[in-house]
């Protein structure tokens, strides 16, 4: 049998507090008290309530190797893009008055 570990509210001294219960099957063996390095036989402690699982993470951790990089873009194709925006706004600011002309 495998030990598993869990998180309980114990009663422990007339406190109830946090701790680390190991299981063995479905009995309990010993409890670890959150905060302290104390391990506590289970005939001395009670279980009161079982803690809820501990958060995970959402976003899992990418390795940098399995990020792809952007390909790298040519100094000519960088030059068409701002060419071509050039241009559009030189029609816009041409076209513009006679296009409101049309409209009103």
């Amino acid at each position: 049998m495998s030990d598993r570990e869990e998180y309980w509210w114990v009663n422990y001294d007339a406190n109830i507090q946090p701790a680390e219960v190991t299981f063995r099957g479905e009995i309990p063996i010993h409890a670890r008290l959150i905060g302290t390095r104390d391990i506590v036989p289970a005939t001395a402690f009670r279980l009161i309530e079982r803690l809820p699982a501990s958060p995970r993470p959402v976003f899992e951790k990418i390795e940098a190797a399995q990020l792809s990089a952007p390909p790298p873009q040519s100094a000519q194709s960088v030059r068409l893009v701002w060419l071509i925006g050039i241009i559009l706004l030189m029609l816009v600011y041409l076209f513009s008055g006679r296009i409101f002309d049309a409209i009103k």
